[in-house]
Protein backbone atom coordinates (compact mmCIF):
# COMPACT_ATOMS: atom_id res chain seq x y z
CA UNK A 1 0.00 0.00 0.00
CA UNK A 2 1.35 3.69 -0.52
CA UNK A 3 2.59 5.94 1.76
CA UNK A 4 0.53 8.52 2.44
CA UNK A 5 2.48 12.02 2.95
CA UNK A 6 1.28 14.90 5.06
CA UNK A 7 2.06 18.42 5.08
CA UNK A 8 5.31 19.57 5.68
CA UNK A 9 5.69 23.03 5.41
CA UNK A 10 9.55 24.55 5.61
CA UNK A 11 9.41 28.45 4.93
CA UNK A 12 13.40 27.88 3.17
CA UNK A 13 11.27 25.67 0.58
CA UNK A 14 10.94 27.48 -2.47
CA UNK A 15 9.37 24.64 -4.43
CA UNK A 16 6.25 24.42 -2.74
CA UNK A 17 6.59 21.14 -2.63
CA UNK A 18 4.61 19.41 0.16
CA UNK A 19 7.03 16.60 0.79
CA UNK A 20 9.17 15.03 -1.12
CA UNK A 21 8.82 11.37 -1.47
CA UNK A 22 11.54 9.04 -0.15
CA UNK A 23 12.01 7.75 -4.15
CA UNK A 24 12.59 11.16 -5.20
CA UNK A 25 13.07 12.19 -8.98
CA UNK A 26 9.60 10.50 -9.63
CA UNK A 27 6.80 13.05 -11.22
CA UNK A 28 3.13 12.40 -12.09
CA UNK A 29 2.23 15.66 -14.73
CA UNK A 30 -1.40 17.04 -14.20
CA UNK A 31 -3.13 17.60 -17.08
CA UNK A 32 -3.08 21.67 -16.64
CA UNK A 33 0.93 21.12 -16.67
CA UNK A 34 0.96 19.31 -19.98
CA UNK A 35 -1.69 22.13 -21.40
CA UNK A 36 1.38 24.72 -19.87
CA UNK A 37 3.97 22.82 -22.08
CA UNK A 38 1.89 22.54 -25.06
CA UNK A 39 1.31 26.84 -24.94
CA UNK A 40 4.93 26.89 -24.55
CA UNK A 41 6.53 26.53 -21.04
CA UNK A 42 9.58 24.74 -21.44
CA UNK A 43 9.60 21.66 -19.22
CA UNK A 44 12.64 21.21 -16.80
CA UNK A 45 13.18 18.22 -14.17
CA UNK A 46 16.06 17.25 -12.68
CA UNK A 47 18.54 15.00 -14.31
CA UNK A 48 17.65 11.04 -13.95
CA UNK A 49 13.94 11.82 -13.08
CA UNK A 50 11.29 9.37 -13.95
CA UNK A 51 8.10 11.56 -15.47
CA UNK A 52 4.98 9.55 -16.03
CA UNK A 53 1.09 10.90 -16.33
CA UNK A 54 -1.89 9.46 -15.77
CA UNK A 55 -3.76 7.96 -19.09
CA UNK A 56 -6.83 10.33 -17.43
CA UNK A 57 -4.64 13.04 -18.69
CA UNK A 58 -4.01 11.72 -21.94
CA UNK A 59 -8.06 11.49 -22.44
CA UNK A 60 -8.18 15.32 -21.21
CA UNK A 61 -5.93 16.56 -23.35
CA UNK A 62 -6.72 14.52 -26.08
CA UNK A 63 -10.40 15.76 -25.80
CA UNK A 64 -12.60 16.79 -28.65
CA UNK A 65 -12.10 20.34 -30.15
CA UNK A 66 -8.74 20.70 -28.08
CA UNK A 67 -5.96 18.05 -29.88
CA UNK A 68 -5.88 15.30 -31.70
CA UNK A 69 -4.74 11.86 -29.66
CA UNK A 70 -1.85 11.35 -32.05
CA UNK A 71 -0.72 14.85 -31.41
CA UNK A 72 -1.33 14.48 -27.71
CA UNK A 73 0.64 11.30 -27.85
CA UNK A 74 3.79 13.16 -30.43
CA UNK A 75 3.40 15.72 -27.33
CA UNK A 76 4.09 13.41 -24.63
CA UNK A 77 6.91 11.77 -26.55
CA UNK A 78 8.56 15.31 -27.11
CA UNK A 79 8.55 15.92 -23.48
CA UNK A 80 9.88 12.36 -22.39
CA UNK A 81 7.18 11.21 -20.77
CA UNK A 82 8.18 7.91 -19.59
CA UNK A 83 4.96 6.01 -18.88
CA UNK A 84 1.28 6.61 -19.46
CA UNK A 85 -0.27 4.94 -16.67
CA UNK A 86 -3.82 3.15 -16.44
CA UNK A 87 -5.94 3.27 -13.36
CA UNK A 88 -5.66 0.39 -11.58
CA UNK A 89 -7.90 -1.07 -8.75
CA UNK A 90 -5.41 0.57 -6.38
CA UNK A 91 -5.15 3.49 -8.43
CA UNK A 92 -9.51 3.86 -7.85
CA UNK A 93 -8.94 2.85 -3.95
CA UNK A 94 -6.76 5.41 -3.48
CA UNK A 95 -8.35 8.34 -4.94
CA UNK A 96 -11.60 7.07 -2.83
CA UNK A 97 -9.29 7.61 0.03
CA UNK A 98 -7.91 10.92 -0.94
CA UNK A 99 -11.56 12.25 -1.70
CA UNK A 100 -12.88 11.48 1.83
CA UNK A 101 -10.11 13.80 2.98
CA UNK A 102 -10.78 16.14 0.67
CA UNK A 103 -13.44 17.00 -2.00
CA UNK A 104 -11.76 16.41 -5.56
CA UNK A 105 -13.68 15.36 -9.26
CA UNK A 106 -13.17 11.71 -9.74
CA UNK A 107 -10.55 12.69 -12.58
CA UNK A 108 -8.36 14.98 -10.35
CA UNK A 109 -8.45 12.12 -7.71
CA UNK A 110 -7.20 9.67 -9.86
CA UNK A 111 -4.50 11.79 -11.44
CA UNK A 112 -3.47 12.21 -7.74
CA UNK A 113 -3.96 8.64 -6.64
CA UNK A 114 -1.61 7.78 -9.38
CA UNK A 115 1.46 9.94 -7.87
CA UNK A 116 0.92 8.27 -4.50
CA UNK A 117 0.48 4.56 -6.12
CA UNK A 118 3.75 5.49 -7.60
CA UNK A 119 5.39 7.23 -4.72
CA UNK A 120 5.98 10.12 -7.17
CA UNK A 121 5.41 14.20 -6.86
CA UNK A 122 2.18 14.99 -8.50
CA UNK A 123 3.25 18.70 -10.65
CA UNK A 124 0.30 20.68 -10.60
CA UNK A 125 -0.91 24.42 -11.00
CA UNK A 126 -4.26 23.08 -9.44
CA UNK A 127 -5.05 24.85 -5.97
CA UNK A 128 -7.13 22.09 -4.77
CA UNK A 129 -4.47 20.06 -5.80
CA UNK A 130 -1.68 21.65 -4.25
CA UNK A 131 -3.89 21.93 -0.76
CA UNK A 132 -4.24 18.24 -0.26
CA UNK A 133 -3.20 17.43 3.07
CA UNK A 134 -2.30 13.96 1.75
CA UNK A 135 -0.37 14.43 -1.79
CA UNK A 136 3.05 15.26 -2.68
CA UNK A 137 2.80 17.78 -4.84
CA UNK A 138 5.00 20.74 -6.71
CA UNK A 139 4.10 23.75 -8.73
CA UNK A 140 4.91 24.11 -12.47
CA UNK A 141 7.61 25.45 -14.09
CA UNK A 142 9.71 23.63 -11.38
CA UNK A 143 12.00 26.11 -8.85
CA UNK A 144 14.42 24.08 -9.13
CA UNK A 145 17.28 24.53 -6.63
CA UNK A 146 21.24 25.30 -7.66
CA UNK A 147 22.13 22.15 -7.21
CA UNK A 148 19.70 20.47 -9.68
CA UNK A 149 20.54 19.79 -12.64
CA UNK A 150 17.81 19.96 -15.64
CA UNK A 151 17.62 18.04 -18.88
Amino acid sequence: MPVLYGAVIDPSDQSLLLREPDTSKAYVLDTNVLIDIVAGTPLQVPTNSHVNISSLSLVELAAPNHMDVSVAEAVLNSIGVQDVVSVSREIAVMASELRKVQPLDPIDACIAATACVLDAVLVTNDGRLLRHPVVATSTFPFLLDSKDETV
